[in-house]
């Protein structure tokens, strides 16, 4: 049996796959990301939560935020490979190769992550050839929620925004300029609380003043993440995975129109499309 793990910073969901390629167990537990947690609190929670649910299982893939760096990866790959030893040992991936093997299964092509982040890579069909630095909401991720809620929040700010709209913010969220301050200057977190507003800009994303932080994001979002290799300035089509990418859709495929690009799915998590990947290697294993 195999067992296929989806990690965030928030949560981790397991899914153990029979010869049959039939989920057996489906398990949820706290997000293992090795920035945030050590090699032995990671095994912790394997242990605690995953080991005694599972049994027979032959290989572990795990796909996590964090785990894009070697050394990030081989503390996660220690932790599972002490809690549930198997004979070829866990094979540990960064979320940008979940999303390419989610939306592209063994067929090439260019593949994004668009959630509270943005990444992207040219993946041949098991393994990402090419990647973009991923420089945070700071110097890069255009198009993601972090970034089209601080273009937000600085309009609300700057007390530019229709006076209907300000009001609504205020009444659903009950923030003024202090703790909007405070949260994203001396808080953690600050990404994922400016990337909490997305669902206010979908309700105003047909005003002018949202629907340009949109367009001109995923404008950015193309040029940055999609037209910079030479694989998607052959054949003009991308996937897309994640939230943002998932209930901004509209928008999304209208820039791509704009810029002669093609999107060829969008998904909203990975592990649907990450249990038939190893769904098929698994068939022509056996």
């Amino acid at each position: 049996m195999i067992l296929i793990a989806d990690s965030g910073s928030t949560k981790t969901e397991w899914n153990l796959i029979d010869e049959a390629g039939k989920i057996s167990v489906s398990i949820t537990s706290e997000g293992l990301n090795p920035y945030f947690l050590s090699e032995d609190e990671i095994a912790v929670v394997i242990s605690n939560k995953v080991l005694p649910k599972v049994s027979q299982v032959e290989t572990v893939f795990f796909y996590g935020a964090g785990c894009g760096m070697p050394q990030k990866a081989a503390q996660v790959k220690r932790a599972i490979d002490r809690v549930i030893p198997t004979a070829s040992g866990a094979e540990v991936s960064g979320d940008i190769l979940a999303a390419a093997r989610s939306l592209l299964q063994h067929e090439s092509g260019v593949a994004c992550i668009l959630g509270t982040g943005a990444n992207s890579c040219v993946y041949n069909g098991r393994e990402i050839q090419e990647g973009v630095p991923s420089l945070g909401y700071m110097f890069s991720d255009w198009g993601s929620g972090t970034v089209m809620g601080k273009d937000f929040l600085s309009l609300l700010l700057q007390g530019r925004l229709p006076q209907h709209i300000s009001k609504d913010f205020e009444d659903v969220y009950q923030l003024n300029r202090m703790q909007i301050m405070e949260s994203v200057y001396n808080k953690p977190m600050a990404n994922r609380f400016m990337a909490s507003f997305t669902p206010f800009l979908l309700k105003y994303a047909e005003e002018d003043c949202v629907k340009e932080i949109i367009l001109s994001n995923f404008r950015n979002f193309y040029e940055y993440y999609v037209l910079r290799y030479k694989e998607s300035q052959k054949n003009r089509t991308v996937s897309v995975i994640g939230s943002v990418a998932y209930h901004f859709n509209t928008y999304l495929v209208e820039v791509a129109n704009e810029l002669d690009i093609k999107v060829a799915k969008i998904l909203k998590h990975p592990m649907e499309g990450l249990i038939g990947y190893h769904k098929s290697a698994l068939s022509v294993s056996h």
